[in-house]
């Protein structure tokens, strides 16, 4: 077996390994929470509970989107909020949300844009 041979298979074991490990990631983020609207000024909002999640994020579909979220969660007797605003969003585009703690939190998201719009709230 040549070195050139070698490499070759390390990298595309490498490639692969890495491949198998980012794919279970993203298959484990569940939609938790969506809500649409339409019409020329579209505006859709939603508040939905979560056990313990590891992340949160929030994904938009339709044309001039801009969301903005609050997540609050608690563990214990302490208890945390954090705000994020998007604008510009991508459509079908994931955008992390900012998580004050681990605990159980509860996520309001609202959403705007033109024409038919959708929103989801993903949690991993």
């Amino acid at each position: 077996m040549s070195k050139r041979f070698l490499r070759a298979a390390i990298v595309i074991a490498a490639f692969l390994a890495a491949l198998t490990s980012v794919a279970p990631a993203a298959a484990a983020l569940r939609v938790i929470g969506k809500s649409q609207a339409s019409g020329r000024v579209a505006i859709t909002a939603k508040h939905v509970s979560v056990k313990q999640p590891q992340a949160l994020y929030l994904r938009g579909y339709g044309r001039g989107l801009t969301g903005m979220t609050v997540v609050a969660c608690s563990r214990g007797a302490s208890f945390g909020s954090k705000s994020s605003a998007f604008s510009a969003m991508r459509s079908a585009q994931l955008y992390k949300l900012r998580m004050p703690a681990t605990g159980n939190c509860g996520v309001l998201a609202s959403l705007s844009g033109s024409g038919l719009i959708r929103m989801e709230i993903l949690a991993g």
